[in-house]
């Protein structure tokens, strides 16, 4: 499970911050190109935007939400339940954000909204990360 979330983390803030594909769903799939750049920490742009192009956040955040998913056990890592529990929530929270601008593209309504923190995912992940798998527990 270390190896699986720590390449979660990793594929979260490649593909939501470093590396995106850049596309409209409008007219059928029409892809304009690909950046590799650093976004800031965060973005966000909640009714509209210049930027009237879909992006490939979703991925990276549908990696955030597994990765969430994986270390929420109550059971197994209770110290980390509740981080990892809102973790989960607010990365689910800006999926579906990013889904519904995929739905607006299709149905040709689309204005730019976004809402890019994929910096703070991977930050809050890599902590919930290295509490569970590296800080020892006091005995």
């Amino acid at each position: 499970m270390k190896k699986l979330s720590f390449t979660l983390l990793i594929l979260g803030l490649l593909f939501s911050q470093l590396f995106r594909i850049v596309f409209n769903l409008n007219n059928g799939f029409e892809f304009h190109h690909i950046t590799v750049k650093l976004l800031p920490i965060a973005d966000y742009a909640g009714k509209a935007s210049p930027q009237l192009f879909l992006t490939s956040t979703i991925i990276g955040y549908i990696a955030f939400v597994i990765f969430g998913i994986i270390n929420t056990n109550k059971i197994k890592s209770p110290d980390i339940f509740k981080s990892a529990l809102i973790f989960t929530f607010i990365a689910i929270l800006v999926s579906f954000f990013e889904f519904t601008s995929i739905l607006e593209d299709i149905n040709g309504t689309f204005q730019g909204k976004h809402f890019r923190i994929g910096w703070l995912l991977f930050l809050l992940g890599l902590w919930i990360f290295s509490k569970k798998y590296f800080i020892k527990k006091k005995s």
